[in-house]
């Protein structure tokens, strides 16, 4: 079976000349001002898909920004589509809340472009060359003015994009630096294997069972995270700067800043347990069976305010989305299996009940005595 797997690598990109570092922030300020036009456009007239985005702001922005690519503003009204989409789940949630608790919480506030650092590439804008032993890309800006730049290529950036496919791109503007977050995708070849590694995600660990028929051996164990200690403490920074804070700009940029911080810690996380799980299951040949992502949302839906927060936190479909990238790419088949009823299922005779379940350690099977 061939499955297409696709990720992000980030390349430090040095321009060439002095102009072409010129062109590319006046390119960043005109893709701004286009981006924050066609929110307002978005926002002002409840644009929810993006046919109806095309025909308000396609001829509008194609004639204001006449000298820029026509993919940019494909990409602008794209980006403001997603934004605007991810302002109304917000807003729809908020209101589905109690009458008393949306007193407490003030509604979210609409999408706003500040500080963009960020600039999307179609696959039509740029390319990337190999001159002289160098990578370089090279991208159009619009009426023939080409920018080019040489791409830093480290040996994981080599191995990663020999034989690679590339897709829609971003560059990102960081001070005086400046990066490509360069999409790749790749076909691979995956195949079903005899053994099987078992996972049960919980929210302060990923616990494990490694079934290896070839060896007739078998081993559990689990992984600890501290991933619901980053999210409360986040929670708790967060919540005494909303009180303490009184400039709302001031509170905003703070909130901003913590809330980046908590984002590449989790994400740290994350992709250290699925690298060390697909490089385990490697090691042994076996496949991944997991949970569906619905039975992990059903798991969270508890009476407890506190643990609510935490199980709903928990990163599970970037959880799942990196598992399954990297068991992918490792040629290992993933399985999702219906965990209902489970972790109350005694393995030996079969027999379903809620008392098996002593507590959240303990089970003790109530008719053949099976006890783990």
């Amino acid at each position: 079976m061939i499955k297409t797997v696709e990720k992000t690598i980030k390349l430090k990109l040095i321009p060439l000349t002095k102009s072409d570092k010129a062109l590319l922030l006046n390119l960043l300020n005109d893709y701004t001002s286009m981006l924050r036009e066609t929110l307002d456009i978005v926002v002002k007239n409840d644009v929810r898909s993006r046919k109806k985005a095309h025909e308000l702001c396609y001829r509008v922005l194609r004639k204001k920004y006449s000298h820029l690519h026509n993919k940019f503003v494909q990409e602008a009204y794209k980006r403001a589509l997603a934004m605007y989409r991810s302002y109304r789940k917000l807003l729809n949630k908020w209101k589905q809340l109690p009458e008393k608790k949306r007193k407490k919480i003030s509604p979210p506030s609409p999408p706003k472009i500040e500080g963009n650092k960020v600039i999307e590439l179609h696959i039509d804008i740029y390319k990337l060359e190999k001159k002289h032993d160098f990578l370089l890309l090279i991208m159009s800006k619009g009426n023939g003015i080409r920018l080019r730049f040489l791409v830093m290529e480290y040996d994981y950036a080599k191995r990663e994009l020999e034989g690679a496919k590339l897709g829609n791109s971003k560059i990102l503007i960081d001070g005086n630096c400046i990066y490509l977050l360069l999409t790749i995708r790749r076909n691979v070849e995956v195949r079903e294997h005899r053994n099987k590694l078992f996972i049960d995600i919980n929210e302060d660990s990923v616990d494990c069972l490694l079934v290896n028929y070839d060896k007739n051996e078998v081993a559990l164990f689990s992984i600890r995270h501290d991933i619901r200690k980053i999210r409360t403490n986040y929670r708790r920074i967060r919540k005494s700067i909303q009180e303490k804070v009184e400039n709302p700009r001031l509170r905003d940029k703070l909130l901003a800043k913590y809330g980046s911080r908590e984002k590449v810690r989790v994400e740290d996380r994350l992709k250290k347990i699925t690298t060390l799980l697909a490089e385990l299951a490697r090691e042994h040949n076996a496949d991944l069976v997991r949970e569906s992502l619905k039975d992990l949302k059903l798991n969270g839906r508890r009476k407890n305010k506190q643990l609510n927060y935490r199980l709903s936190t928990f990163p599970y479909r970037k959880f799942i989305e990196y598992i399954d990238y990297k068991f992918h790419e490792r040629g290992l088949s993933v399985e999702e299996v219906d965990a209902k009823k489970t972790s109350i299922t005694c393995p030996i005779c079969g027999y379903v009940d809620k008392r098996n379940r002593i507590d959240k350690e303990t089970f003790k099977c109530r008719r053949c005595g099976f006890s783990f």
